[in-house]
């Protein structure tokens, strides 16, 4: 939910690991694809970590347009299991 309030308009996050820390003093972070106005982005997600890698940034939109739907949030876990978060 962390990424929502920086890019409102995600659609879908598809986590391609189960996450960790990767070192000493680390917070915990996720590798994941990130889908915002139809386009992927790999990005690093954790409570202190918000990246996007080997790409432009995704368009931020911290607040959609008072006209606008809310985005229904697509999550899949590394599992392979799924949640739609409204």
């Amino acid at each position: 939910m962390e990424f929502r309030t920086v890019w409102a308009n995600v659609e879908r996050i598809r986590f391609t690991e189960e996450g960790g820390k990767p070192g000493l003093g680390a917070s915990w972070r996720a590798n994941a694809v990130a889908t915002i106005e139809g386009r992927d982005y790999e990005v690093i997600i954790g409570p202190h970590a918000l990246a996007v890698l080997h790409t432009d940034p995704p368009p931020k939109t911290p607040t959609l347009p008072p006209t606008a739907s809310p985005v229904a949030l697509t999550l899949t876990y590394s599992d392979g299991s799924t949640e739609v978060v409204e």
